[in-house]
């Protein structure tokens, strides 16, 4: 006990802390998915160990993942709430931490498939927005990412480009709101692009049926610049712009293609970007493509320094889109792959997937995967989160701590009164965030099985 100056004495408490208001909305579009049938469904080891179901291993660590704790799988923190979830979810005890981590090891390649599918079919439900402008292009980003790991005796675990020893994981996200079709966690050495055109007919096979795939607008780094890439996005019948290597052979080409000479360019007050277009045969394409350019030109440095002579910069795109979409149209479109990175940043930090728990290979893949799916469900759950004050204004797509942080992690208590059982929450969570009208919202979803 420790007395300060204002004369105010200090005891230690123990406040108890509790997640179940969260809890009750993301069970609540759990239950409205049907989420726990299309497990049975598409998800079936033969062995169950002690008696569990399927779902009761892999709810509790999608809720684990979701409210980002700090071992996935460990799941004693629920003993709070098992009465509660048992309520919601229909289950009955939960496992332990050894035996969620032996019945993980059971799964193959053909379970972590069928939850991926699960998690695809998710997403019919969501409300997917296209790029502003008339054309109405649904954005498809592909990209790989880095999970940094510091166990190399992990299985999978290898030294990659940059020194470091970490798996390599590639993402593709669809629409403004970033939500994750698909993903392959790979060992540390694979590059992406060697078996992307693999990747990128998984993940339209994935998408939505009502999407019309001539909407579609796959946008790629230079990492996956290939004609495995171009294939396949035609084969999809979706559009496509595809960063271009920098090579000696497109520089001539650009030059060949600028209206003034190079020499002559200028930094002007729009920027100095000089935009154009020419058809090209790389090695190894058989057929001509579409590509677009765009020189820049810059006077200064990041602070201000001038330089003695101008900096040119020339950014190369591959693409099918229209003769009507100019090339300057074509670089707007591309900018908007920046969204991928976002994404990217929230499954590694908001979500904490970067640190995978486990030794096995497959382990870490169901891990990602029930991740990804989590991912999916948040944006979902933000998606009914509502502000009065912006109703005339377009939907904000937030990120996934702001969903955590308000409607996963509020301070909640439960009372049981003339057989009535309250949740007991802070007023300004009431009105802020009107959780009736966030679960009327959610009753309006169809369930996604079938």
């Amino acid at each position: 006990m420790v007395k300060d100056n204002l004369g105010f004495e200090f005891a230690a408490a123990r406040q108890v802390l509790t997640s179940v208001a969260g809890l009750e909305l993301l069970t609540s579009l759990i239950r409205r998915l049907d989420l726990v049938r299309a497990i049975r469904n598409e998800i079936r080891v033969k062995k169950i160990d002690y008696g569990y179901k399927e779902e009761e291993h892999l709810i509790p660590l999608l809720l684990n993942i979701a409210l980002r704790r700090t071992s996935f799988t460990d799941i004693a923190w629920l003993a709070r709430e098992e009465k509660l979830l048992k309520k919601m979810l229909g289950f009955g005890k939960l496992p332990k931490e050894r035996a969620v981590a032996m019945h993980l090891e059971k799964y193959g390649k053909e379970h972590i498939a069928g939850l991926r599918r699960v998690g695809a079919k998710a997403i019919s439900q969501a409300t997917i927005t296209a790029e502003p402008g008339e054309e109405g292009y649904i954005p498809f980003d592909v990209d790989p990412s880095i999970f940094e790991q510091f166990a190399p005796k992990r299985e999978g675990v290898e030294t990659t480009y940059n020194g470091k020893l970490c798996y390599t994981p590639v993402f593709a996200v669809f629409g403004r709101e970033r939500f994750c079709i698909n993903h392959w966690l790979l060992p540390g050495r694979e590059k992406a692009v060697e078996r992307i055109d693999e990747f990128i007919r998984e993940s339209m096979d994935l998408l939505p049926a009502t999407i019309a795939k001539n909407k579609i607008l796959c946008r790629y780094d230079a990492g996956l610049y290939s004609i495995k890439t171009v294939k396949a996005s035609e084969e999809a019948g979706a559009y496509y712009l595809v960063k271009a290597r920098t090579s000696a052979a497109l520089d001539r080409m650009v030059n060949q293609n600028l209206d003034i000479d190079v020499l002559d360019l200028k930094v002007t007050k729009f920027g100095g970007e000089y935009f154009g277009e020419f058809e090209y045969t790389p090695d190894g394409w058989k057929t001509p493509r579409r590509f677009v350019f765009c020189v820049q030109i810059k006077g200064e440095d990041g602070k201000g320094q001038q330089f003695l002579i101008n900096d040119v910069v020339y950014h190369i795109l591959a693409t099918n889109l229209p003769k009507k979409v100019t090339p300057q149209r074509a670089f707007e479109l591309y900018r908007g792959r920046g969204a991928a990175e976002e994404a990217n940043k929230e499954l590694k930090h908001d979500l904490d997937l970067e640190r995978l728990p486990s030794q096995t290979f497959s382990v870490n893949e169901v891990f990602l995967t029930l991740g990804t799916m989590a991912y999916n469900l948040l944006i979902l759950l933000g998606q009914q989160w509502h502000d009065d004050e912006a109703k005339d204004k377009a939907p904000v797509r937030r990120r996934i701590k702001t969903i955590q942080d308000y409607l996963l992690r509020s301070a909640a208590i439960v009372t049981t009164h003339a057989r009535k059982c309250l949740l007991k929450v802070n007023g300004w969570w009431l009105e802020k965030l009107r959780p009736d009208l966030i679960q009327a919202r959610i009753c309006r979803f169809q369930p996604i099985v079938g």
